[in-house]
């Protein structure tokens, strides 16, 4: 039987975490952000990324969750909670590698979010930004009650602007309940 463990993560885990966030955008973002970039720029791109934050501590403060699956990491999740008090807590990354996706992997790291986010900012929505062409996250997110904004254009790497939603929880203790099912 598979193990499955959660690693709240530290600074050391900064190569992980942007190896799993460059595979993830590698196999969901492929048509959308540019092939140069995804190819040949994403991975150093996003190792500066999640070195500056869990390194040198730039936008935060963070919660990392990863998931390791047989002492191999497959997913992690970001929660940041002062990025924009308007709209709740920033569900900031949410990613599954595709070997294990369809299996609630997602779920469980979005249960965990919402629960972290119920005990530590209580009263407040929980919420993340989708690429509106992402139809599989989009379509998770509705399955879970995730209420989506009008799409409006924002700036990705790779030099293109692509057309986001947010998507909020504004009773995150109803999602937690609604995970737990």
């Amino acid at each position: 039987m598979p193990k499955l463990a959660f690693v709240p993560a530290q600074a050391e885990h900064a190569a992980i975490i942007a190896a799993l966030h460059t595979t993830s955008w590698q196999s969901a973002y492929r048509g959308l952000l540019p092939d140069r970039y995804l190819d040949k720029e994403a991975a150093a791109e996003r190792l500066q990324h999640w070195q500056s934050r869990l390194v040198d501590g730039k936008d935060g403060p963070f919660e990392v969750l990863i998931a390791v699956l047989d002492d191999k990491p497959v997913g992690f999740v970001c929660l940041q909670p002062e990025a924009d008090p308007a709209f709740g807590v920033y569900l900031d990354n949410l990613h599954v590698m595709p070997s294990v996706q369809g299996v609630g992997l997602g779920k469980q790291l979005l249960a965990w979010a919402a629960q972290r986010a119920r005990e530590g900012w209580p009263n407040k929505p929980l919420f993340l930004y989708v690429l509106e062409d992402n139809a599989e996250a989009r379509a998770f997110y509705r399955r879970v009650g995730g209420i989506e904004s009008a799409p409006f254009p924002d700036a990705m790497p790779g030099g293109v602007t692509l057309a986001t939603r947010r998507v909020s929880w504004p009773d995150v203790p109803a999602l937690v309940a609604r995970l737990k099912r």
